[in-house]
């Protein structure tokens, strides 16, 4: 039996098993190691410095992994993944919002829309929208009382607040996903 918990010095979940017991070896075809690969690199597109650092991890834990035979293809792939245009945002910390979403916690930003006006907006984040040239934070605005994107370049400054709203986000993300629809 096994048992799972969070490693406070790591902020890692850790599987421990019991005395006697061992893991089965993990082992990858090539196009699941190009999968991997290309989907490391396409991280770096979206300008999000700690997932970039992560992805980065996940390579380096993966050459240490698989056959010596294939660890060339780690290091050299033969493909190539375009630099993309979005802009590292500057106001917010899309790690923040990362957390926020997990913790459930309000976070309140100004933003400057495509017409160059100023607003301060409290949000409730569900959901970071990462495309290749911009990212967004899908969120439900206290101020339009909706939901909103807001790009993640357009803000100007935030603050991750103490407040929190509804734990069970799940019903708020399906009403999203919804209404996303019904727009496209």
């Amino acid at each position: 039996m096994n048992h799972v918990e969070m490693c406070k010095e790591t902020n890692y979940w850790v599987r421990t098993l019991r005395k006697g017991f061992d893991l089965p070896p993990l082992m990858f075809t090539m196009e699941e190691i190009e999968a991997i690969t290309v989907g490391a690199n396409l991280v770096h597109r979206i300008r999000d410095p700690k997932l970039q650092e992560a992805a980065e991890s996940v390579l380096s834990k993966l050459q240490h992994i698989v056959p010596k035979e294939l660890r060339s293809y780690l290091a050299s792939p033969r493909f190539y993944v375009s630099e993309g245009d979005a802009v590292r945002p500057e106001g917010i910390e899309l790690l923040d919002v990362r957390n926020a979403i997990r913790s459930c916690r309000k976070i309140t930003i100004t933003y400057i829309d495509e017409q160059g006006r100023r607003s301060r907006r409290t949000i409730w984040p569900i959901a970071t929208i990462y495309y290749v040239d911009v990212t967004l934070i899908a969120a439900w605005c206290e101020l339009r009382e909706d939901y909103r994107h807001f790009r993640a370049d357009r803000i100007v400054q935030s603050e991750v607040l103490e407040d929190r709203y509804a734990a069970d986000s799940g019903p708020m993300m399906a009403e999203w996903m919804a209404k996303r629809s019904q727009n496209s």
